[in-house]
């Protein structure tokens, strides 16, 4: 009787043939494979005791801004509650200077082992590297988002015996009185100034530019020196409250928790108007993935806490819980965005 093969099963010494080389092959190979397996079990299970351990010791969390910024407030109390969840003292190196170039700096030659961290504004890495012309780190590339602790609701907001009472008011006002208007703003490229660059041309007014250092504009407006101001809502209460500001519609997206009867921009004249300011942690490029999610979990338990929420909710903010891919998105959104801004106006980097 003739034996006839199909096609796809070749004879069984040809396929004991093929067997035998593929078992050679595992043979061969064998050692080799093993080796790789057990560095990556080696890998994987350091990687674990990495996070496990970490920190074993306390952190320094650089600030590019002085004491008593907004970012400095905000960032000790979200830095307080996560400390106390870590177990160990996140230690606030405050390093001012150059429009908080200075602090990036320092921090972006620091060791990426987790135990220096950078507590950051969006004016250092969607601003700044727009407007000095030469940086001794790339904002984007030598660093790794960690997570966002604020999304800051920024208002427009006028000096107390201004007769606006709505966004509608003020800007029929701007445009009967061209050029009395003043625009107070924490200094040229500021996140209020580039906030109130985009106001004023998307509700089709003018005003004069008035630059203060920092948060005196807060203060300038609060005594009548200018007309209005751009700014973060948590800055701006503590006048509000003195009566000696009144703000009158807030940036967001939506209407804030902590102020809910009071508009959106958007919704009070400007359509489409959306902008705020944002707080966070970033870490030098490099650092363990391990030790970023670990902290990022960490501190989003801390915001996530009824003790500090109302903390925040005092001082007029709402804590932002994300992830570090939902904060690098935020980063390279606003990079774009900022960019946009300054030529706008007209600001050349130096």
């Amino acid at each position: 009787m003739r034996i006839i093969y199909h096609r796809r099963h070749p004879p069984l010494a040809r396929r004991n043939k093929g067997v035998r080389h593929y078992m050679d092959a595992i043979k061969e190979w064998g050692p080799a494979m093993r080796k790789i397996g057990w560095l990556l079990a080696v890998a994987l299970a350091s990687t674990g005791a990495l996070a496990a351990e970490y920190p074993d010791r306390p952190v320094r969390m650089i600030l590019p801004q002085g004491p008593g910024s907004t970012t400095d407030l905000l960032g000790r109390i979200a830095f307080m509650h996560t400390s106390d969840r870590l177990g160990k003292q996140l230690v606030v190196d405050n390093r001012p200077g150059a429009g908080g170039t200075l602090g990036m700096e320092i921090a972006s030659r620091a060791n990426p082992d987790g135990y220096t961290l950078v507590g950051v504004a969006a004016s250092m890495l969607a601003i700044t590297p727009h407007v000095y012309r030469k940086l001794a780190y790339d904002p984007l590339r030598d660093f790794v988002p960690v997570g966002y602790f604020v999304l800051a609701q920024t208002a427009v907001c006028v000096t107390g015996n201004f007769p606006a009472k709505t966004v509608r008011d003020f800007v029929e006002i701007a445009k009967a009185k061209p050029g009395q208007i003043n625009m107070g703003s924490a200094g040229v490229g500021s996140t209020s100034h580039l906030g109130g660059i985009l106001f004023t041309s998307q509700a089709g007014i003018s005003a004069n530019h008035v630059p203060y250092k920092g948060a005196a504009n807060i203060a300038a407006l609060a005594q009548g020196e200018v007309t209005f101001v751009v700014a973060p809502l948590s800055a701006a209460m503590p006048h509000v409250r003195s009566g000696r500001v009144r703000c009158l519609a807030t940036g967001g997206d939506k209407r804030s928790t902590v102020t809910p009867d009071l508009p959106t921009i958007a919704e009070s004249g400007v359509p489409g108007f959306r902008y705020y300011g944002w707080n966070g942690v970033i870490a030098p490029r490099a650092t363990p993935r391990p030790v970023i999610l670990k902290f990022n979990r960490v501190m989003n338990e801390a915001l996530n806490s009824a003790e500090l929420r109302k903390q925040y909710f005092e001082l007029g903010e709402e804590p932002a819980i994300g992830t570090p891919e939902d904060f690098g998105r935020l980063i390279r959104e606003d990079y774009e965005r900022m960019g946009k801004l300054v030529k706008l106006a007209g600001i050349k980097a130096e």
